[in-house]
């Protein structure tokens, strides 16, 4: 549990957690989408890119869900719950595979930040672990983004 934490800290950090778990989720949905549905010249490489990130992607769902349960808060777990919280919008359709890699890169970026924006807040409260676990998902997502732009040159 996490009792060292004011009763505000940890709502706010959980709020946060919350928030960037749903996105995380939308992502998540979306890797795999596209890893399935991917065509093309690159079909193997990047069916094997792809397959990689979601794998880490629901390493990192579960890890915040987990974080959010020391809270002592339920973490989503309704698809229309978890959409109605997300800021990431789903993809529509089967986009050619070098839109769903500018798709991606872009969306990764916007999770990294939201990584250091939860790290940050968590860091304001003296949550170590959060802001530990933040830096470790901006990590993720800032190489994964550069992956997907090396692949789009």
């Amino acid at each position: 549990m996490t009792d060292h934490l004011s009763a505000e800290g940890r709502k706010e950090i959980t709020m946060a957690l919350t928030e960037y778990f749903a996105d995380t989720t939308v992502v998540y949905f979306k890797t795999h989408g596209f890893h399935w549905n991917v065509e093309g010249t690159n079909f193997y490489p990047l069916h094997l890119m792809f397959e990689k990130f979601y794998q880490e992607l629901w390493e990192s769902m579960d890890e915040v869900a987990e974080r959010i349960r020391t809270f002592g808060e339920h973490a989503p777990s309704g698809f229309s719950e978890l959409l109605n919280r997300a800021s990431i919008q789903e993809s529509v359709g089967v986009p050619a595979s070098h839109i769903m890699i500018a798709t991606l890169r872009a969306d990764y970026l916007v999770l990294a930040a939201k990584a250091y924006e939860v790290g940050s807040i968590a860091n304001g409260y003296g949550d170590v672990v959060t802001t530990d676990m933040m830096t470790e998902k901006a990590t993720f997502l800032e190489k994964a983004a550069w992956m997907l732009q090396s692949s789009m040159q």
